[in-house]
């Protein structure tokens, strides 16, 4: 009788030793998907912002083949107006294909310190736009620089 109270009692503490195992078993795999889901979400918000930089260095580019248009409407029509057209539509096309985005303000719209940079004035109407600003993927990467009233 008493055999058979002990392999009992070694049963129930296998059963427990096995509770215990196959519980911690279950919680490392789980904290195992969750830094693998953790990894991949940055390894994905690497590879959106991977061209932050390339991009910003960029912008000058785009914004001075944008004042070459502006001082050359004389030329409308002409060879090399539509040259610059071309270029700088391809340039944008590029910029856009990784991500970037131009922040849509205009003349007397309210002024939003959260997408626009007042260079001048004190009122709270945007009078000029002085740089357009970008969002890289929802990341805003150079914000609107204005003239307020």
């Amino acid at each position: 009788m008493q055999k058979i109270t002990r392999k009992k009692i070694k049963k129930d503490v296998c059963e427990e030793k096995n509770r215990e195992l196959t519980n911690a078993l279950q919680r490392e795999r789980a904290d195992f998907e969750n830094f693998r889901k953790r990894m991949e979400n940055e390894k994905a918000d690497i590879f959106k912002f991977v061209n932050e930089n390339l991009i910003l260095e960029l912008l000058p580019v785009l914004d001075n083949f944008t004042r070459s248009l502006e001082h050359t409407k004389h030329l409308d029509g002409t060879p090399h107006q539509e040259g610059l057209k071309l270029i700088k539509k391809q340039l944008e096309e590029v910029l856009k294909n990784n991500g970037l985005t131009k922040i849509e303000v205009k003349k007397g719209d309210v002024f939003d310190p959260a997408i626009c940079e007042a260079v001048s004035g004190t009122g709270d109407i945007i009078a000029e736009i002085v740089l357009v600003g970008y969002r890289l993927n929802d990341k805003i990467i150079r914000a609107v620089k204005v003239v307020l009233k």
